[in-house]
């Protein structure tokens, strides 16, 4: 039976959490309609090991270098052969009955090119999981936002990221942390681009999907549990990665003053603590 679902994950150095990712997986209620990919980066804790015992029905990569979250799940999608892509973070938990959901959903709204669905942190909160492109105004509505929460009804949805997690909405972009996209929309964009290494790389997958001419929507439901930042990746570190790539994402799509402005504000929000 050819599968409705690829779910590709790749792991670096995240053995425990994978484990958890996979048998949440493995225990939905379609999982015979399911191809599990696990593209491993070269970890050096036993991530390789543990899948080939474990989970035998999975198909293993296990590359010799770090390739990172995008090459990473480019060769994924490139071993797998379903209508439908999951890019599904290590780090996370399905709950049951999640991936019926989204995929009957993804089915019968061909419109969508790509979407997402409601995310919860390890203390059940509503992770920050979609919005717009990151600009000066949207940049500043944030902070604004979070500070003065009455006013995201009438502001929210000009955030970079969205506030109201309880409604369907057209969106920019859709974390890449639990990214549906069409196989079609994938080959024919390239997937993501190798030269983001970490980070935006999935706002700028969707943001050529939606210049593409496709549209990208966030389902709030087919929930899934983020233990956000259990990467081994250190803090500070993380936050340099984040504003380098940002910087890319900038660089690439935006021109002259509004590249310039949206730099700016960033690196003054960075520096007082606000991003």
């Amino acid at each position: 039976m050819k599968p409705r679902l690829a779910v590709v994950i790749v792991n670096f150095n995240a053995r425990a959490w994978l484990e958890q990712c996979l048998r949440s997986v493995c225990n939905q209620e379609i999982v015979e309609d399911l191809e599990i990919v696990v593209v491993d980066s070269a970890s050096t804790d036993d991530s390789v090991e543990m899948v080939r015992h474990e989970f035998p029905c999975c198909k293993l990569i296990a590359a010799a270098e770090n390739l990172g979250f995008g090459r990473g799940n480019n060769l994924g999608a490139a071993q797998s052969s379903a209508p439908i892509l999951l890019f599904l973070n290590p780090d996370t938990e399905v709950e049951a009955g999640a991936l019926a959901e989204l995929l009957a959903f993804m089915e019968q709204n061909p419109q969508y090119g790509a979407a997402g669905g409601q995310i919860y942190d390890a203390d059940g909160q509503i992770e920050r999981s979609a919005g717009t492109w990151p600009t000066l105004s949207s940049l500043v509505l944030d902070r604004v936002l979070e500070r003065w929460p009455g006013l995201r009804s009438r502001l929210e949805k000009r955030a970079h990221h969205h506030w109201d997690y309880r409604q369907e909405r057209e969106g920019g972009w859709v974390t890449g942390a639990y990214l549906w996209i069409r196989r079609e929309v994938v080959d024919r964009l390239g997937g993501f681009d190798r030269d983001f290494f970490m980070y935006y790389e999935d706002v700028d997958l969707c943001y050529r999907i939606w210049a593409d001419g496709s549209r990208i929507c966030f389902f709030p439901g087919a929930s899934i549990i983020h233990y956000r930042n259990k990467a081994p990746v250190q803090d500070r570190r993380r936050k340099s990665m984040m504003r380098f790539a940002m910087r890319q994402f900038m660089l690439k799509h935006y021109t002259g003053a509004g590249r310039g402005a949206t730099r700016l504000t960033t690196q003054l929000l960075y520096r007082f603590g606000l991003f």
